[in-house]
């Protein structure tokens, strides 16, 4: 891998420039191509846990794949450009089914609570008025479609799928608010019923300094840093914004992509909470009038036991029974829960109702955008995979890697497996490049069979045949590849990885779930990936952790023998900095200010990989984000003398 940027970036900046000063962008008639990462970035320049605009980055150039050969700049042909969205994380913020109250016990259980999650739809809004102005930094040339790789909701709830469905969609009234006000004996003027302040979580609209904020914020989420760094032990400061928990859900009208868009089964929009299939006590819980806010306490200290020291597989296991046995004790009982405390009343909203896949692939026909169904072709089914031909020599595989017996890693069914190599065999018949798409990464398509949740009824595959990206779980490294050729029939314990490396149609696997960008080279025979080539895993971010982007991907073949995969991050639309001062933000009050107000408690949430304190930085290093990807065509390579 070579670092070689600055002056390939200049170069494509400037073809950019000149396209973008006489072309209208995809959005509004007149607007300007939206602004990638290319031109800025969004960071926290000086340390004082505020966001501002800094340069941009060019693109490097990696040749794990391919060698870079001279001149192609001037010979390649391009084949396509396309966006991708991951990890929308639609979340009802509001929802009885959410337990906000694990995170206190620390990972692996710290994405139980956001501040700043009930922000998702219009964090959404701002990344598709983005996505929708986004321009080929080479060619000028216009997004020709979308595709999403998953957790577009969050608890596989009904109002979650709308949301992003009719924002994607757009010219939809989307109306982030749920529960119907004065239903359950509720207040009838109350717009926000989700957990606040109380010395546990954020409270946006007041804060004091300590020992007096034991009501207000929790641990971690005060304006003021060295509290933080006592409490929690980061150097954050959660600013106070005013009216944001009722400014975040009222309505605004959607924008839209403008283009084709594709949807693709993540855990979180099958799974409740991304981890426990769906059965009839849950979604009762979900549409009713209680929720849990507080585990009983023998639980509570057994789960604390479980967490101290981070968990095990088994006591993972553990932990899920645990906690799916209080929520149905609530359930069953919940006047008793109210009584101890461990729940309170809520409004009840029948919109929050949990879908089976069948019915989340069926909302997807309910749709102002194109195609109908977006990529799902069966009304009925309730397993996701499906073929697109975006152009010809070209076909994308849309995997559904949900293990739908619980658990939020991925695995692919036996069937579905054998599908996917004889789609490559198809593909390569075709001579048709491949790329494939799923939520998982290959990493974490490690979920076991047996998950230790109990049968849920949301449908999917629950054959204990299944396949894993790398390695079986806990087996601490890759399954060596024993087949070679691309037409032998899979055995079952050949991995997804084995499989892509010997088909040479496959050149990408797209996908998310880890909420971080990373970019790997995998060569399908080691040692000679410039001769051979292989194929580009390429994940990409989330938008509901920092920092909050997405990415397009530029396929190009340079006619010499390679060809070229560009990756481009984008930040939303929003400004980098919401305003106002030191301890508190302005009042929030359109899509663009919330937007802007999400992606800064993004940054300084206690919980932020965000590169301070000793934790990683989600948005990867720079050979994560702006990447030339070459990989050898493999078409090209046979037909050479």
């Amino acid at each position: 891998m070579r670092l070689r940027s600055n002056r390939f970036a200049f170069t494509a900046l400037a073809v950019a420039a000149t396209f973008a000063a006489t072309v209208p962008a995809s959005g509004a008639p007149g607007s300007a191509a939206a602004r990638s990462t290319l031109d800025r970035t969004i960071l926290d320049t000086d340390g004082d846990n505020r966001l501002q605009f800094a340069p941009g980055e060019g693109y490097v150039v990696r040749d794990e794949l391919g060698p870079a050969l001279p001149g192609r700049s001037k010979s390649r042909a391009q084949r396509i450009f396309f966006g991708q969205l991951t990890d929308l994380h639609q979340v009802d913020e509001e929802s009885p089914l959410r337990v906000e109250f694990v995170d206190k016990l620390g990972p692996p259980l710290t994405s139980a609570y956001r501040p700043q999650e009930g922000t998702s739809p219009q964090v959404l809004e701002e990344m598709v008025k983005q996505v929708r102005g986004a321009r080929s930094s080479i060619t000028g040339r216009r997004l020709e479609l979308v595709m999403t790789t998953g957790d577009n909701s969050d608890n596989s709830q009904r109002n979650e799928t709308r949301s992003f469905i009719d924002i994607l969609d757009g010219a939809v009234r989307v109306d982030p608010n749920s529960g119907i006000s004065g239903t359950c004996g509720t207040s009838a003027d109350q717009l926000y019923d989700g957990v606040r302040g109380g010395g546990e979580y954020y409270e946006p609209d007041s804060s004091e300094p300590a020992p007096g904020d034991d009501a207000q914020d929790g641990p971690g989420y005060s304006p003021d840093e060295g509290e933080n760094r006592r409490e929690a032990g980061r150097s954050n400061q959660v600013r106070d914004f005013p009216g944001l928990f009722e400014d975040m859900n009222r309505p605004f009208t959607s924008t839209g992509l403008g283009v084709p868009w594709y949807g693709i089964f993540g855990n979180h929009d099958s799974l409740i909470q991304g981890n426990q299939p769906r059965n009839a006590a849950f979604d009762a819980l979900a549409t009713g009038c209680v929720k849990p806010v507080r585990l009983p306490d023998p639980t509570g200290a057994a789960l604390e036991a479980l967490t101290a020291d981070g968990f095990t597989a088994a006591e993972a296991g553990q932990a899920r029974l645990l906690l799916d046995e209080s929520m149905r004790e609530i359930a069953a009982d919940p006047d008793a829960a109210i009584a101890e405390g461990r729940a309170v009343v809520v409004p009840r909203d029948p919109e929050r109702r949990l879908l089976r896949k069948s019915e989340y692939i069926g909302e997807h026909f309910q749709t102002r955008g194109t195609p109908v169904g977006h990529g799902f072709t069966e009304l009925n089914t309730d397993e996701g995979n499906y073929v697109l031909r975006p152009r010809t020599g070209l076909r994308f595989l849309v995997l559904d890697s949900v293990a739908d017996t619980g658990g939020s890693d991925g695995n692919i069914d036996d069937v579905q497996f054998r599908w996917i190599h004889e789609q490559l065999r198809a593909a390569e018949k075709s001579k048709e490049l491949v790329m494939l798409f799923a939520h998982h990464s290959l990493r974490t398509m490690n979920q076991p069979p047996a998950s230790g949740f109990p049968p849920g009824d949301q449908g999917g595959s629950i054959s204990p045949l299944v396949h894993y990206g790398e390695a079986p779980p806990g087996s601490g490294e890759r399954t060596p590849c024993l087949i070679q050729d691309p037409v032998t029939p899979p055995t079952l314990d050949e991995t997804l990885r084995c499989l892509l490396l010997r088909h040479p149609s496959a050149i990408a696997f797209i996908n998310g779930h880890e909420h971080h960008n990373r970019v790997s080279a995998y060569e399908r025979l080691p040692g000679s990936g410039q001769t051979e080539g292989g194929f580009w895993e390429i994940n990409t971010a989330s938008h509901v952790d920092w920092a909050q982007q997405s990415r397009t991907i530029d396929l190009f073949d340079n006619r010499d023998g390679t060809l070229s995969i560009f990756g481009t991050i984008l930040d939303h639309a929003a400004p980098a900095d919401p305003g106002g001062s030191d301890l508190a933000g302005p009042s929030s009050s359109t899509p663009s200010l919330l937007a802007s107000i999400s992606r800064e408690l993004a940054l300084n949430d206690p919980d932020a990989d965000n590169g301070e304190d000793g934790h990683g930085d989600r948005r990867g290093e720079r050979a994560d984000r702006n990447v030339e990807l070459l990989v050898m065509d493999p078409y090209a390579r046979v037909a050479a003398p």
